[in-house]
């Protein structure tokens, strides 16, 4: 079982990228939406300004609060969610290339091996019965 959930592999890193920007993009966009509303309401309504700063900070003030105090651990959540889903995928392709690597320098007695609920046991499979007809001829 292997214990490093990221390896330096870059195939990893960039799936990891990719889920960062993933989580990232969409709350900006939110928090930018709803900044813009309240000041688009805000705008609308100059012509009471006493009664908007009444109504409108501490809607501002809640949504920063639940921006500085709510995000931090649902990020941190999805991101380690992503660790492990991305581990799932490179681990077993990292030791798919390294045997590979040992078959194709000649050593035909090695049989690719992956978990028993692997997603990738159908391409071990097929890989497999290759090295068993080149090892037989």
């Amino acid at each position: 079982m292997r214990i490093r959930f990221i390896t330096k592999n870059p195939l990893q890193l960039k799936y990891l990228a990719l889920i960062l920007a993933s989580i990232m993009l969409p709350l900006l966009i939110i928090g930018g939406c709803l900044y813009y509303l309240i000041f688009q309401i805000m705008a609308e309504q100059l012509a009471i300004p006493e009664s908007i700063a009444y109504n409108l900070i501490p809607v501002v003030e809640k949504i920063n609060f639940l921006l500085i105090i709510g995000m931090p651990p649902i990020v941190s959540l999805l991101f380690i969610w992503g660790v492990i889903l991305s581990h799932r995928l490179i681990g077993p392709l990292a030791r798919l290339q390294k045997d590979l690597k040992k078959i194709s320098d000649g050593d035909y007695s090695i049989r690719l091996k992956v978990r028993k609920n692997d997603d990738l046991r159908f391409l071990v499979d097929a890989i497999n019965k290759i090295i068993d007809k080149l090892e037989r001829r």
